[in-house]
């Protein structure tokens, strides 16, 4: 048996093991660390792997959520119904962006999406009597829906199959022109590709996954608001990426995971939290540019390697986006 194959058979047990190892805050947190963590990794198929920074992805998550709070609250909706029809959404809104996002690079890019991001903001606080305006909806009905350990391994199901086909997705050849595109562009289009097509389809399976988050979110937390379409949800989103390391597959997740974990863990001896986690991300930005899971794999090499010799550091530095990593 393969070492990644046990790695994966540990790690799904040590997951299945969290509702009779945790009390039930803990199971919560670790149900908010599941949804925040497929919002990552859905989010890095554009950033990490398409090379496209975006500052919007709170559309998605809040398109989402409130597909779960309208379709429950005003057509009583069930569950299976809901999450796909959230998915169809998000990845038609990720359609729409990729089409607006086409002719710009870099820091506009960065604008564009943050203005889409708010326009769909605006939207959601002015329609008042289908999303409830600025204090949304709260109270949102769960009929059929587990609670407490129950929906951990909902969530926890749920994640694991939108992350295993994000996974397949980026082997895949469609994947694979996305990673193109980013380490070139234009020999991309040289050879014949339709870039914009490729751009397209990278914010549309985005914000469909992006959307699947946002609406167990919503089936966690029992409302939706405007806050979950802020910029800050965004900018949050960008973080965990470069956190956890967004050259990596599973480096956005591992983000959420140490971020979600501070949050709770910090806030609990001291009310600046968000002061330590500030520091926390000045000290990756300056220490760790490959992310926590890049920074680790590439100590691990030299634990077994040795003193690696300069040129080979500088080939673990330049990695790139690789789905078997």
């Amino acid at each position: 048996m393969s070492r990644r194959i046990l790695a994966v058979a540990a790690a799904a047990v040590l997951l299945l093991a969290v509702p009779v190892a945790l009390d039930s805050f803990s199971v919560f947190v670790a149900s908010r660390i599941l949804i925040l963590g497929l919002f990552a990794t859905a989010y890095n198929v554009v950033f990490g792997y398409g090379g496209m920074p975006s500052l919007g992805h709170a559309a998605f998550f809040g398109i989402g959520g409130y597909t779960v709070g309208i379709a429950v609250t005003r057509w009583a909706w069930p569950m299976p119904l809901t999450m796909p029809v959230a998915l169809v959404l998000g990845a038609v809104a990720g359609a729409v962006f990729g089409l607006f996002c086409l002719r710009v690079r870099g820091v506009y890019l960065l604008l564009i999406t943050l203005a889409l991001a708010q326009a769909v903001f605006g939207l959601a606080f002015y329609q008042t009597e289908l999303t409830g305006g600025d204090n949304g909806i709260p109270g949102i009905p769960r009929d059929g829906v587990p609670t407490g350990s129950g929906f951990y391994l909902l969530a926890l199901a749920v994640t694991a199959g939108c992350v295993a086909a994000l996974w397949a997705f980026q082997r895949s050849p469609a994947g694979m022109t996305i990673l193109g595109m980013r380490e070139s562009e234009s020999r991309m289009s040289a050879t014949g590709y339709q870039v914009a097509t490729i751009r397209v389809m990278a914010f549309a399976v985005s914000g469909a996954f992006s959307a699947v988050a946002g609406a167990l979110e919503v089936y966690l937390q029992g409302s939706v608001s405007t806050a979950s379409l802020s910029w800050q949800i965004s900018a949050e989103v960008l973080v965990f990426a470069i956190l956890g390391g967004a050259r990596r597959f599973l480096g956005p997740f591992l983000g959420a995971a140490i971020v979600t974990g501070l949050e709770v863990w910090v806030s609990t001896y001291t009310d600046r939290w968000t002061t330590v986690l500030g520091v926390v991300y000045i000290l990756t930005a300056l220490f760790l540019a490959d992310g926590v899971l890049g920074r680790s794999r590439s100590l691990l090499r030299r634990l077994r390697r040795g003193a690696a010799p300069p040129a080979e550091e500088a080939a673990d530095e330049s990695v790139i986006v690789e789905a078997g990593k």
